[in-house]
């Protein structure tokens, strides 16, 4: 149960990730575009806490040692190097999707900074990929082949419905 507990958790964080970006490939601009892509955003972020906890809770006991030992282990099984960096970088993914969601609950244009839109966006795929294609199970791979190829067409069909 608790690896079930682990493994749905991180999923629905991913999933919350993804409809944000599905959402938001419709047009960014309208309000209620706005609305619905800041409540998956929500979703997801609950859905990475609750992961967190319970990967600290089931798995490491609540022992940051015990977690950056099995991370360092996990690193040098998909790498060769033995590092437990990633998870003061899952920690400060954490922080910063908390804080995201923060900032735009208060203010529903906070995304329209390009800039921080953009660099939010890219240390998030980024990460999303690592944590699903390259240390996720191999279906993973498939997984994000496909859902990434949807994201495609579907902004290839919206920009060609806005043209015309």
């Amino acid at each position: 149960m608790e690896m079930f507990l682990i493994q749905w958790t991180a999923r629905w964080a991913v999933c919350g990730y993804l409809a944000r970006i599905w959402v938001e490939i419709d047009d960014r601009s309208k309000v209620s575009t706005r609305m619905l892509a800041r409540r998956w955003w929500t979703f997801g972020c609950v859905g990475f806490v609750l992961h967190v906890i319970c990967a600290f809770h089931f798995a490491h006991h609540w022992s940051h040692a015990a977690a950056w030992e099995a991370t360092a282990r996990r690193t040098a099984e998909m790498t060769g190097w033995y590092s437990g960096w990633g998870l003061a970088v899952n920690e400060g993914f954490l922080v910063l999707w908390i804080g995201d969601t923060i900032l735009w609950w208060r203010n529903l244009a906070w995304p329209e900074n390009r800039i921080i839109f953009r660099s939010i966006q890219l240390v998030f795929a980024f990460l999303m990929i690592q944590a699903t294609v390259v240390f996720g199970p191999p279906v993973w791979k498939w997984v994000a082949f496909v859902v990434l190829a949807m994201i495609l067409i579907r902004r290839r069909v919206l920009v060609r419905q806005h043209r015309s």
